[in-house]
């Protein structure tokens, strides 16, 4: 799932980015962005189904790609919860069949989507658009001129 987050008044928050240190901008950005991102994490574990909890227990929050004024994070299902896409979206269910000496699949069903983490996404987008921008925000205040 993909978010981006706007900051008002941007330009005067780029200028201050671009005015310190590459390697402190870029931690200032990675940790702002993560507290936003956990605002979104912890939605889409409350909103996870929980027939074993499994899945509930392993959303996370990782970073995927940064430079100085740009970070992008995946937040979603991972590990042993790496099904969390086919519970989203849907999907067809199959069943082994052996043919001869051939093993195969055949279509049995399909198991109806539940989604949990476009809900999440759109219920806390704003909530943690605002705890990315309050972070950022307060790290920069201690370069105000």
């Amino acid at each position: 799932m993909r978010v981006v987050m706007t900051v008002e008044g941007g330009d005067k928050l780029a200028r201050k980015l671009q005015m310190i240190a590459e390697e402190t901008a870029r931690k200032h950005m990675r940790e702002c962005a993560l507290e936003g991102a956990e605002v979104l994490r912890k939605e889409v574990e409350v909103l996870a189904p929980r027939k074993t909890g499994t899945l509930a227990k392993n959303i996370y929050k990782e970073i995927k790609t940064q430079t100085k004024s740009r970070v992008e994070v995946y937040v979603g299902p991972g590990g042993k919860g790496w099904y969390g896409a086919l519970v989203e979206d849907g999907h067809a269910v199959t069943k082994s069949v052996k043919k001869g000496s051939r093993v195969g699949a055949r279509v049995v069903g399909h198991a109806a989507p539940h989604p949990f983490i476009r809900p999440a996404f759109d219920a806390k987008t704003n909530e943690a658009e605002k705890a990315f921008e309050d972070e950022l925000r307060k790290r920069l205040k201690i370069y105000e001129e």
